[in-house]
């Protein structure tokens, strides 16, 4: 089983009585809860990797005691899943499915070393109701209401997206829980025209950040291609084109593109950002060139370097550059951009020109050009 990472993240709040909001009157013991376990065996066992966290939790970190002076571990000898079972299905990302399985569950515990940390069921168990703080669709902390189970489907084997409460499973908390994790794409995107505007100035093309490339039909004899958005930037990339593929952006991506796409040509992969939610139907799509990785000899950066050149040759032209392993970095102060410089034996081997969004690239992606 594979616990997935989602778009802004999966924040659960596992924490045990005295963590949370108090509850208004609690009742010194409840009845043991009746149910029915109505789920696949995958599903299961997933509910049991979330419950086995939270005995985890109280077994090895502990929780506030009543005083909340000091933090109390809790032995426990057993759980018990008193319900599972399929009550909502929601659409989700990459054509997949969000489920909602309602759960309860109760924690047998060994001797307390104190009696008035938690409320006991009428066979001395601990309830997941009353005890056990987790969030709601926003995030918000609750001691009481539904547990469900999140589940992912999406033609894979079923994956966790943790554990939520509810006091009221309504419309409105079902779209809130799909927009916490990012669905649908651009559900958090800005639209106002600053954001668009901002955006658009961030990818700015700089010549500073491109590759050139021999073209004899152009008039000047050579094509650039580098970060940022250029309208048709693939039209006159000399190199043999071998195909594309796409994927779902994710993380910071999302925010703003729908899509991840690679284009390969022969010694050269480009990656791209498209779908952008703030496009509108009269221009050309906004499509900026987020990764740039080369292998082609012929191809230079701004200051003249190609794969090929030596190791002087580069610190020659980019003194600021450093060591990073078998790479050469160039990372200026002020930006998100960088150049790397695979080297090896002392000659280059492949260039990648990268942004990085929040932060520099100063290892490779990994991608390695075909051909050339």
């Amino acid at each position: 089983m594979k616990k997935i990472g989602l778009l802004l993240g999966t924040f659960l709040l596992l924490f045990a009585a005295g963590c949370g909001g108090p509850v208004e009157e609690p009742p010194d013991s409840v009845p043991v809860s009746e149910g029915v376990v109505d789920a696949t065996e995958e599903v299961v066992q997933w509910a049991q990797y979330e419950i086995d966290q939270l005995v985890r939790m109280l077994e090895t970190n502990g929780l506030n005691g009543p005083d909340e002076t000091e933090l109390i571990t809790v032995d426990i000898l057993d759980s018990q899943i008193l319900d599972l079972h399929l009550e909502r299905e929601l659409p989700f990302h990459q054509e997949g499915t969000l489920k909602l399985y309602a759960l309860d569950f109760r924690l047998q515990p060994g001797e307390l070393p104190d009696e008035a940390l938690f409320i006991l069921d009428e066979e001395d168990w601990i309830p997941s109701d009353y005890n056990f703080v987790y969030g709601d669709a926003n995030g918000a902390e609750l001691k009481q209401g539904q547990l469900y189970l999140l589940i992912t489907e999406n033609g894979a084997e079923p994956s966790s997206a943790g554990i939520r409460r509810a006091e009221v499973l309504t419309d409105e908390w079902a779209t809130d829980l799909q927009a916490y994790f990012g669905y649908p794409p651009g559900v958090h995107f800005d639209n106002s025209p600053a954001t668009i505007q901002a955006i658009r100035d961030y990818w700015k093309w700089d010549e500073e950040w491109c590759f050139t490339m021999p073209n004899e039909e152009w008039a000047d004899g050579d094509w650039s291609t580098g970060l940022g958005y250029a309208h048709e930037w693939g039209l006159g990339i000399p190199y043999e084109f071998l195909g594309w593929e796409e994927e779902p952006a994710q993380d910071l991506v999302a925010l703003s593109f729908a899509i991840v796409q690679r284009r390969y040509y022969e010694g050269l992969t480009v990656v791209t950002f498209d779908g952008f939610y703030g496009d509108d139907q009269l221009g050309p799509n906004f499509s900026p060139i987020q990764y740039i990785a080369c292998t082609q000899p012929d191809c230079k950066t701004s200051r003249g370097v190609s794969v090929g050149d030596t190791v002087e040759a580069v610190q020659t032209v980019y003194p600021e550059a450093f060591w990073n392993d078998q790479v050469l970095v160039y990372a200026p102060e002020g930006t998100n951009r960088s150049i790397l410089f695979i080297v090896k034996d002392g000659t280059v081997v492949q260039i990648d020109m990268a942004d990085g969004l929040d932060g520099q690239y100063t290892t490779p992606a990994g991608i390695i050009p075909t051909g050339a």
